[in-house]
């Protein structure tokens, strides 16, 4: 009997450890979605299926990019455990229809009202299993203000807002107590360095410097990627583990 009981042990230890191996092996699957906001734009996102759906981040691009500009991050973030839906924004990108407005064409009322999009990719997050205690925000210069906005609204956990802002065409940058939030910036990139520190006397926010770089740029920086992901893995209830390097 004690015989047939260690064979099971094993047999079961050695199905996590290929189960283990086999999600390793298949790495992270992208897939193109779409999602309505409510005052009519169709969403375009790239998202990464978060593992065992502990946990994502809705990530917000700058002006006039797309949702490209966080492909070195979205791998990174699923080894961690945390799945991504990086959007472009209205008339950006896939998010670009027929009869609307690009983003050239856009006032500041337009660009505020972009935080609708923030809004609509958390909704299409919560309608795939993902609640909004395991959902966090990244966002890039305009897109750090967007999702300030966003994650005030709508109560999320944490933020981290690489070169925010105090204003960036009419979007104002919001601070809430009640939100996690890592600002970045690089010395070079004067007005978001100033808005940055001006933020670090909160006892909710930390920052981190870039050697270089505006928004999404300082992801080209591996010491900062390595500190944002650290920073990460301290501030996501979906992370179960620490952060230690080596993504």
């Amino acid at each position: 009997m004690l015989c047939i009981i260690l064979l099971m042990t094993l047999l079961c230890g050695l199905v996590r450890v290929l189960s283990a191996v086999a999600l390793a092996a298949a790495g992270p699957k992208a897939q193109l979605v779409h999602f309505k906001t409510p005052d009519g734009w169709t969403i375009a996102g790239m998202y990464y299926v978060p593992p065992k759906a502990r946990g994502a981040v809705v990530l917000v691009h700058g002006v006039g990019a797309g949702f490209g500009e966080w492909d070195p991050l979205e791998p990174k973030l699923w080894k961690m455990g945390l799945g991504s839906l990086a959007i472009d924004l209205r008339g950006h990108g896939k998010s670009a229809r027929a009869g609307k407005k690009t983003w050239k064409d856009f006032s500041d009322s337009d660009w505020v009202s972009a935080q609708r999009d923030v809004e609509a990719a958390v909704r299409f997050l919560n309608r795939h299993g993902v609640k909004g205690k395991r959902i966090g925000l990244i966002g890039g210069s305009i897109g750090a203000n967007l999702a300030s906005r966003a994650a005030e609204k709508l109560h999320l956990p944490w933020e981290a807002l690489l070169s925010p802002g105090e204003d960036y065409r009419g979007v104002r940058l919001r601070v809430s107590r009640n939100v996690r939030i890592c600002v970045a910036a690089s010395p070079q990139d004067s007005y978001a360095f100033q808005t940055a520190l001006s933020l670090v006397t909160a006892p909710n926010v930390v920052f981190l410097q870039s050697s270089s770089g505006h928004g999404a740029q300082m992801l080209a920086h591996p010491r900062f990627v390595e500190r944002l992901l650290s920073w990460i893995s301290r501030n996501s209830t979906a992370v179960k583990k620490p952060y230690v390097g080596g993504y």
